[in-house]
């Protein structure tokens, strides 16, 4: 079911093993204690040879061990009953020598926040681009998890403190488990064009109002990804190759603008102002109405710098009678309140 926590494999395999090995232990006892009470012993005595054969105390019998039956039953119990014991032992040193009960329960407070997690990004992938992508959206503080299918790859993220799911993204199960459903974006940004395009699609049919961003390596591929239903897509090569350029033809304006230079916020923060990006959710009071409504709503303390549609596309001052459309993202420039 959409939503449902996956169940506890490590608490599972601890509690399977332990429930195995005393079962065999309370069956081997309870039979063999049977066998001796239909051959004439007394109930007590049954179940105190029972449990020193099983144990190898040795006293000796308690009532003589004559009969065909009675000795095939304890030589059963001498072989059946201490098995059953050392699997119910191993199964405990297991515990302590593998710290299973610490890495269960790690593992339920990874489900109980992923179960938390709503309006996330859903991050395809960790390598190079899904690794930054990782560290600027931690840096935000805003939600995500890793999908990936690289067991060195999830232990990195996990050794970040990322949320992690082992799977392929493509699969429905694994994207349920990720709560694509309420998830706000994801990233497909795996290095094959293809499978992004796979995911992209199995996205878009299981969340129709998330917003999808999606990696091509080839150029050919941006029609095939706009078709399966990404909001975004980035080349890669084409977008180095574009800040190459632009920081030789436009090197003090890209200097400025540089997201890891902090003069224009700080000089931004100066002038009571910052530059602001304003989702307009499916639920959002500001969904089909004209842009308008956002100003008026800001009192003079805003200046819309562009419109960035669900398609993405961009409107460039867009004009105050613009409806704003549920995945639609206004650009501000806003002077802080007080």
């Amino acid at each position: 079911m959409p939503g449902s926590a996956p169940k506890n494999h490590h608490i599972r395999r601890i509690l399977t093993q332990i429930l195995i090995g005393v079962g065999i232990f309370a069956t081997v006892v309870a039979l063999a204690t049977l066998v001796y009470i239909l051959e004439g012993w007394d109930p007590g005595n049954a179940l105190y040879m029972v449990i020193i054969t099983i144990f190898g105390v040795g006293y000796g019998e308690v009532e003589p061990v004559d009969t065909g039956i009675e000795r095939f039953t304890t030589m059963l119990t001498i072989i059946a009953g201490p098995v059953a014991t050392v699997y119910v032992l191993g199964a405990l040193v297991k515990i302590i020598t593998e710290k299973e009960f610490q890495k269960a329960f790690a593992e339920n407070r990874k489900l109980k926040t992923m179960d938390a997690l709503k309006r996330h990004t859903i991050i395809c992938g960790f390598g190079r681009i899904g690794q930054t992508i990782a560290r600027e959206l931690h840096r935000a503080g805003q939600p995500f998890l890793v999908l990936d299918r690289d067991a060195a790859r999830l232990a990195e993220a996990e050794a970040h403190g990322y949320l992690t799911i082992d799977g392929d993204a493509g699969d429905e199960d694994v994207l349920t488990r990720a709560h694509i459903d309420t998830a706000r974006n994801l990233a497909a940004v795996l290095p094959n064009d293809m499978v992004n395009v796979f995911i992209t699609l199995t996205a878009r049919n299981m969340n129709p109002a998330l917003r999808i961003l999606a990696r091509a390596e080839n150029p050919a591929t941006e029609k095939k990804l706009r078709q399966a239903g990404a909001n975004d897509i980035i080349l890669p090569a084409f977008a180095g190759g574009m800040q190459i350029a632009h920081r030789i033809t436009r090197p003090s304006l890209l200097g400025v603008l540089d997201d890891d230079a902090s003069f224009l916020k700080n000089d931004l923060e100066e002038l009571d102002v910052e530059i602001s990006e304003t989702p307009i959710e499916p639920d959002s009071h500001l969904a089909g109405q004209p842009l308008t409504a956002f100003l008026d709503g800001m009192k003079g303390r805003c200046i819309v710098l562009a419109l960035r549609h669900a398609d993405g596309t961009n409107s460039q001052h867009p004009a105050p009678h613009t409806l704003l459309q549920p995945g639609d993202r206004i650009v501000s420039l806003i002077r802080r309140a007080g």
